[in-house]
């Protein structure tokens, strides 16, 4: 099972495995979805989104810019106090 270890916590990202993936978002912009053909063909359409996975520890998001070949980009969490207003 594919996975990264997570930059802010001992948790990491699971990049395969079970399909459909509950640690995974798929990406696309508006401007790239108004471009695309009323009708398209799936997998030419998963080609477009980008890749999003949660870290399964600390919620941190991992966004693949440059495709699944390449690093992502980590996100911290910003967690809200239970006080907060």
């Amino acid at each position: 099972m594919a996975k990264y270890a997570c930059p802010y916590c001992a948790g990491f990202a699971h990049t395969s495995g079970a399909i459909p993936n509950p640690n995974e978002w798929l990406l696309i912009s508006d401007e790239d979805r108004d471009g695309m053909q009323e009708s398209i063909n799936s997998d030419e359409l998963y080609k477009q989104f980008l890749h999003l996975f949660k870290c399964v520890s600390c919620e941190a998001i991992a966004i693949f810019w440059a495709g699944l070949s390449e690093a992502p980009t980590w996100y911290e969490p910003k967690h809200q106090s239970k006080n907060a207003v």
